[in-house]
């Protein structure tokens, strides 16, 4: 006999039942105690997790809302026409300054503008979701399938917006390139503007590359600039509380005036923190966020070796950051990265470069590596190394130089012309996000994929910057001490 004839029945056949309750509110009892299994709050997760424990069908969620993919909201949305996507960039009119002038009856000098194909590549965002059908049926905090729904595109959305950034097509190449990328790829050195582990204290940085953005040769207009809240919360201490002004009608006064915007000469540049731009918290060994996952990427390098002995001109090194340094690798793909691989202790002097040689692993599936080095005379503990740079596998052998240009733990800042209108960086589609249905084949489950397919156009790269190696005055680990 069921709970609710047992009910029933004793309640009309004389037995003692404390309490009342309606036939409906009997049935919706027995529906969220049967359907499934497990009634110890502690051990529900999953889908588990949804069921009905008490009154509130609120879900409370500590994850990442609409309002924090604030690039990838704030981008054009325009329509690819293809996977391969083509336009032109045109880098100059032609000529030169001055070049115009003649005599009387000289002959003319013939001037083109300067102009370059480019290729764009849609890649292809998919997330698989999937409820049991237990799920839908029961009574639950929230309607499980639109919880999941949500889940799907906000995993897409952080993927996209995380991408802007970094993505990198050389080292994962089901990646779209992203900004940064897209920057190093013009090979300006005006276009990368180095903290050198300094942080964003003062606006001195953000003021430089405003004039290279509306500088001759690049004629762009710098209107925003993104950067992760621990290097926004330098801006808002370097500000003096001493600056203060009388609030009208006897407002209270309040300490402290977080920065919106900078105004510079080429105009007002809106500050957007953004928590997708990673800091050193961010940057932790994959193995430390993701343990089982990266146990189960079986493309741990086999070997690496590191050599310091020589010099080298372009080298970064300087007297202060002369000491010992472990590094640390891990095999990337789209999968994820592996468990690294640490190196010997290495000493490193001033004008010194350090040469890493990584063989490959013996399954040969990494696409790329990330490159880990620890704080000057640190450890070689997986959690007192900070990623420092992303690199592309290079056959058998891959040999990366580090000439202290890419500095671990750090953070990096980006500035864009979203001007309407100029086209200057879109996002472009080929299909706007949707959902389509999967077919379940052997379990009573409701599966779906989640789309997004697109990239990232900076069409006008000289429009915009990048500030790297940017350190905020919080930062829990320091590169060197």
């Amino acid at each position: 006999m069921d709970l609710v004839n047992q009910m029933a029945g004793g309640a009309m056949g004389g037995s003692s039942v404390s309490g009342s309750v309606s036939m409906t509110g009997l049935q919706e009892l027995q529906k969220a105690l049967t359907a499934g299994y497990g009634s110890d709050a502690a051990t529900l997760e999953g889908g588990g997790a949804l069921r009905i424990q008490s009154l509130d069908k609120t879900l409370m969620a500590v994850v990442q809302e609409n309002q924090h993919f604030a690039l990838f909201n704030a981008l054009p949305k325009e329509n690819a026409g293809a996977t391969v996507d083509e336009w032109t960039e045109q880098d100059g009119i032609g000529g030169f300054m001055g070049g115009s002038t003649n005599t009387e009856l000289g002959i003319i000098r013939e001037a083109t503008g300067e102009f370059a194909r480019r290729v764009g590549f849609v890649k292809f965002l998919m997330a698989k979701r999937q409820v049991s059908l237990v799920q839908t049926l029961q009574g639950a905090i929230a309607e499980a399938e639109a919880v999941e729904q949500v889940n799907g595109t906000k995993q897409l959305l952080t993927d996209a917006e995380f991408l802007c950034f970094e993505g990198d097509s050389r080292v994962v190449p089901t990646e779209f390139d992203g900004v940064r990328t897209q920057i190093e790829s013009l090979g300006s050195n005006d276009h990368i503007i180095d903290a050198e582990a300094q942080s964003l204290s003062s606006i001195n940085a953000i003021v430089q590359a405003a004039a290279v953005v509306s500088g001759f040769g690049n004629f762009g207009t710098p209107t925003d600039l993104y950067m992760s809240p621990g290097v926004g919360a330098d801006l808002d201490v370097g500000l003096d509380p001493a600056y203060r002004v009388p609030l009208p009608n006897g407002q209270e006064s309040k300490r402290g005036t977080p920065i919106r915007g900078i105004v510079t000469a080429q105009g007002d540049i809106a500050i957007k923190r953004d928590v997708f731009i990673r800091g050193e918290d961010m940057k932790v060994p994959f193995e430390l966020t993701y343990p089982i996952l990266a146990a189960e990427n079986n493309f741990t390098p086999s070997q690496i070796t590191v050599d310091s002995t020589n010099s080298d001109t372009e080298s970064k090194f300087g007297a202060v950051h002369s000491g010992n340094y472990y590094y640390f690798v891990t095999g990337v793909n789209a999968e994820g990265q592996s468990i690294g691989l640490g190196s010997a202790q290495v000493l490193v002097a001033a004008g010194k470069k350090v040469v890493i040689t990584v063989n490959k692993s013996v399954s040969g599936k990494e696409t790329g590596y990330v490159i880990y080095r620890s704080r000057k005379n640190g450890t070689n503990a997986t959690n007192d190394v900070r990623e420092m740079a992303r690199v592309p596998r290079n056959g058998d052998t891959t040999v990366v130089t580090d000439l202290n240009r890419e500095i671990p733990g750090t953070s990096t800042a980006f500035m864009f012309n979203l001007t309407a209108g100029d086209h200057s960086i879109t996002w472009r589609q080929l299909l706007p996000m949707m959902k389509f249905p999967l077919a379940a084949v052997n379990q009573a489950t409701i599966p779906w994929a989640q789309l997004l397919f697109g990239y990232l156009r900076l069409a006008k790269r000289r429009h915009h910057m990048v500030i790297k190696n940017i350190l905020p005055t919080a930062s829990g680990w320091k590169p060197f001490g």
